[in-house]
């Protein structure tokens, strides 16, 4: 198998000791159950080929694999004649959220497989698009939201569908990450984006992985502050509330808070917790504290999440690489496998995965909270029909 990673950033590599590197990680770990023949980088950075190459020696080395990564340039090459000069299977696409689209519609009209980071894209057209073309090319489209694969929520499911809290009332959400995410992590490309499509997406697509609702309409509040006043230009927080249909016919709410103005010093990059609520009890989540606190004079004091992606000792005392964030990456690789093999069609996935279909109720929700926050915080009606 043949893939291509489009992006060089801190989910890719955890460049600039931003993390692990999720995609190279779970990769790397990956090519030990399936063959991977080789993994392209492109991105368009001078100084990501170095990025590139010691984030794929340090991976290596931590999981004694030997998972082979070169790197594409785009500043000096098009797009166009890698896809020429050589034959994918996959695409794996974490750039920045405005460029969504042309990676991905790239990679489907050359006949890849392809899992995006979300949001898959903010408006409802060009999200039609790409399902059109990736259903003509028999391909699959899948987002990356992890969310799905983490234990807490799989459970939160389970206790929705077994009825323990009658009808859903509502669900709150608070979610917000350190101040450096927008100021220098992604200051190249954040005046293009907002904390809800980056951020509170994750939780949309939660909420109907988890219920199946269906989103009529909502109205959405931001904030400026204190990124305005450093020259950039997107809300310091946005909140959103949405009106969805239950099963039964009645409606309940969400309400989400989200914010990316955190102090530097809270103890871990994202801070989020939801809470569920209905006629007969609720249940709450909190994923920032997960029942682990580590306090050291390096690292003051921290709450680590080592089950979203880590390096952690299997039972022979090696290294290995898991966690949520890496069976999400998994599970499309081998879902692509199947569909290249024949064991699947496509159609197979579509109610089973967060694919480009399921993908248009939070591509709607984003939309529709852009179109309440340039339109004075009106309510707007959500329209997520393909």
């Amino acid at each position: 198998m043949k893939i291509i990673v489009i992006g060089a950033g801190m989910y890719v590599t955890g460049r600039n000791n931003s993390g692990v590197g999720t995609v190279l990680s779970s990769l790397s770990q990956l090519s030990k159950e399936v063959k991977i023949e080789k993994v392209t980088v492109i991105a368009n950075s001078p100084s990501s080929s170095v990025e590139v190459e010691s984030a794929t020696k340090r991976i290596n080395k931590t999981l004694n694999s030997s998972l082979f990564v070169d790197y594409y340039d785009l500043v000096n090459n098009r797009f166009e004649e890698l896809f020429s000069n050589d034959n994918y299977d996959c695409a794996i696409i974490a750039t920045p959220d405005n460029l969504h689209y042309q990676h991905c519609f790239l990679s489907l009209e050359n006949k890849n497989h392809v899992l995006c980071v979300k949001p898959l894209v903010v408006n409802t057209n060009e999200n039609r698009e790409l399902i059109k073309l990736q259903i003509e090319n028999n391909l699959l489209g899948m987002v990356e939201y992890h969310k799905r694969y983490d234990e807490a929520n799989l459970y939160t499911k389970n206790i929705i569908n077994d009825g323990s809290l009658g009808d859903l009332l509502y669900y709150q959400v608070d979610y917000s990450q350190r101040i450096g995410i927008p100021l220098k992590t992604f200051s190249g490309w954040v005046d293009n984006a907002d904390i809800f499509q980056y951020l509170g997406v994750h939780y949309v697509d939660l909420f109907y992985f988890i219920t199946g609702y269906i989103p009529v309409r909502l109205i959405a509040y931001g904030t400026n502050g204190i990124l305005k006043q450093n020259g950039i230009n997107t809300y310091d927080s946005i909140h959103v509330s949405i009106i969805w249909k239950r099963d039964d016919e009645g409606e309940c709410i969400t309400v989400f808070n989200t914010n990316w103005i955190d102090p530097e010093c809270t103890s871990a990059l994202s801070d989020q917790k939801y809470k569920l609520v209905g006629t007969r009890g609720r249940i709450e989540n909190d994923h920032k504290n997960r029942g682990i606190e580590l306090v050291s004079d390096e690292s003051k004091i921290q709450h680590p999440n080592p089950y979203f992606s880590d390096y952690l000792f299997d039972p022979n005392g090696k290294k290995q690489f898991s966690g949520y964030g890496y069976q999400s990456i998994r599970q499309f690789i081998m879902d692509a496998r199947d569909v290249i093999s024949g064991n699947y069609e496509i159609s197979y996935f579509e109610d089973k995965r967060p694919t480009f279909k399921q993908a248009m109720i939070s591509t709607a929700i984003i939309e529709s909270v852009h179109k309440s926050l340039s339109n004075k915080s009106n309510w707007e009606s959500i329209n997520a029909q393909i």
